[in-house]
């Protein structure tokens, strides 16, 4: 039997075996239909994808069983894509156009049931962990999803797995296997270490170098919350300070978060944000601003995927940078339209080379544990710019292109 089938079946059959009372099963079922645009110049158009239209459906199924102060939580997830996008990512990967990227957690429970041109069905456990809550001490031991840090669109504090600022679904993180503990103080702080072992490739053994160990305490200074992290991730050296208050009745927070990588460089991404709720024309409202210093990235105006620095590049091929330019600004918020209708936009500019990227979205509850979310995400700028699209190659086509997207998903949950 594979690691996966051992892992489950060894999970079940401690759980039954314990005494206690049978938990119920949620889940979330969702199916969405998403039509995207690239223009001609394009990498998807010179692979013949330049317009594509899939419809995606997604069943999250979750089982949390308790007894006393012990956890057990278990999520399945089932996936379909049915459209375009399977044969355009197939051509990509025959080309070799973009490296693979590293495993980001160590066993590989995902399988990939039917993976054909035009049609994809993959499932995995995302969640299988057991945990402990006392007075003082958290423990958990398994695949599990953490989130660090108080950004609102861009996340440099959270080291593991961040949702990228173009997500459009932001309700559930995707597991990673780890061991955290959490321990707490009487005054209200926390410290709370993790580790997260990692293989440098699939199927290989977990390696220090590859793996990710870090300590997080959160206290109060006087009227401020703060964080500071400690960590070693992927053989480089991260440390980082946040910082919360209220300024009136708004809400800031701020981070400062240094990387000192194996070339002996020293890189250093921030942020800060405020956000604030008010009455806007008789309706519930939010607003934010967030600014965003990306360490890694370029300031440079003209540059192509493949010459971007190496720093640079593992962040994006593991998911914790989503982003090449160096500065950025993003307002959004959010409007209660009617009870039932809640409206966002949101604004990204890159300050580097004046491109910007606008995303809208609608929630409407249909009814309960039943909502109907319609979105657009629009890429503005001219080629040469990072949401105008960057040559994959020295200079002209084709280009690496943030598609043009229309998306409504259904999601009923239970």
């Amino acid at each position: 039997m594979n690691p996966r089938g051992l892992i489950l079946l060894a999970s079940l059959l401690a759980l039954q075996a314990a005494p206690g009372h049978a938990a119920p099963v949620h889940g979330r079922l969702e199916l969405q239909d998403v039509f995207a645009h690239e223009s001609d110049r394009s990498v998807s158009a010179l692979l013949g994808q330049r317009d594509r239209n899939d419809v995606l459906g997604n069943l999250r199924v979750t089982w949390e069983p308790r007894r006393g102060s012990w956890r057990f939580a278990f999520q399945y997830q089932l996936g379909a894509v049915t459209g375009d996008t399977p044969l355009l990512a197939a051509r990509q990967k025959a080309l070799a156009l973009f490296p693979d990227a590293p495993p980001r957690t160590w066993w590989d429970l995902t399988d990939t049931t039917i993976d054909g041109n035009s049609f994809t069905l993959t499932q995995r456990i995302d969640r299988l962990s057991i945990g402990y809550t006392g007075a003082h001490i958290v423990m958990r031991a398994g695949r599990q999803a953490l989130t660090w840090g108080s950004g609102l669109v861009f996340h440099p504090m959270d080291l593991f797995d961040p949702f990228s600022p173009d997500a459009t679904d932001t309700e559930y993180k995707p597991g990673a296997d780890m061991l955290y503990t959490q321990y707490l103080f009487d005054d209200g702080s926390d410290l709370q270490f993790v580790a997260v072992p990692r293989p440098p490739r699939r199927g290989d053994d977990p390696t220090l170098d590859a793996s990710s160990f870090a300590l997080l305490f959160h206290t109060a200074l006087g009227p401020w919350r703060t964080s500071f992290l400690a960590a070693q991730d992927h053989g480089d050296t991260v440390a980082a300070l946040g910082v919360s208050g209220a300024l009136g009745g708004a809400t800031w927070n701020a981070e400062l978060v240094p990387t000192h990588v194996n070339d002996d460089r020293t890189y250093v991404s921030a942020l800060a944000n405020i956000s604030d709720a008010f009455t806007l024309a008789g309706r519930d409202a939010t607003a934010f601003a967030e600014y965003y210093r990306n360490g890694f990235g370029l300031d440079d105006r003209h540059y192509s995927v493949t010459g971007l620095p190496a720093p640079l590049t593992d962040r994006l091929l593991r998911g914790q940078v989503f982003n090449t330019g160096r500065d950025y600004l993003s307002l959004g918020g959010t409007l209660q339209w009617t009870p039932l209708l809640e409206i966002a936009p949101t604004l990204i500019a890159n300050l580097n080379d004046g491109s910007f990227y606008a995303l809208g979205e609608a929630t409407w509850s249909l009814e309960d544990n039943l909502n109907l979310i319609a979105g657009a995400q629009l890429p503005i700028g001219p080629a040469d710019t990072e949401f105008g699209g960057l040559p994959v190659t020295g200079a002209g086509a084709p280009y690496a292109e943030q598609p043009t997207r229309v998306y409504l998903q259904l999601r009923r949950y239970f």
